[in-house]
């Protein structure tokens, strides 16, 4: 368990939400923010793939499973939830975010933080309505988007 709790401590935190995705030729874009400010996270168009309908992808039916449903597989076999998606880093163009799980045995409360590609950690976030979060000073330097 990797927990960087200096990422966490003293750090201002802005409650973001996802609005949309976005695909061009060659990358996808995940548009996240507040009412007053979008941003951009882009990726290889792949990503869409794991991203795409996100709230849909949980439901279809596919002949074989995809990796994001056996990672649901896995956290619902072993009762272990989403808590939250915490973006915390941007550098050399480059966004990262701690992915945030926790499983309740008895009085027990155990707490996982990973180090997780946003495209991956965000679709779990919408599955499980967990909440996504921003390092104020990160979203403060993004580049505001606009359709």
């Amino acid at each position: 368990m990797n927990i960087d709790r200096e990422i966490i401590k003293d750090t201002s935190l802005i409650l973001i939400s996802f609005h949309k995705l976005v695909n061009f030729h060659n990358y996808a874009g995940i548009i996240l923010g507040t009412e007053e400010k979008q941003f951009a996270i882009y990726g290889c168009a792949s990503m869409d793939t794991s991203f795409k309908k996100s709230e849909d992808l949980w439901e279809e039916e596919h002949t074989r499973p995809l990796t994001h449903d056996i990672l649901n597989f896995i956290l619902t076999g072993f009762d272990i939830s989403v808590a939250r998606v915490v973006i915390t880093d941007y550098k050399d163009n480059i966004f990262y975010s701690r992915l945030f799980l926790e499983q309740k045995r008895g009085d027990r409360l155990s707490i996982l933080d990973i180090d997780a590609r946003p495209s991956d950690s965000i679709p779990l976030a919408i599955k499980y309505q967990a909440p996504i979060l921003c390092v104020k000073s990160i979203f403060d330097e993004t580049i505001p988007y606009e359709d």
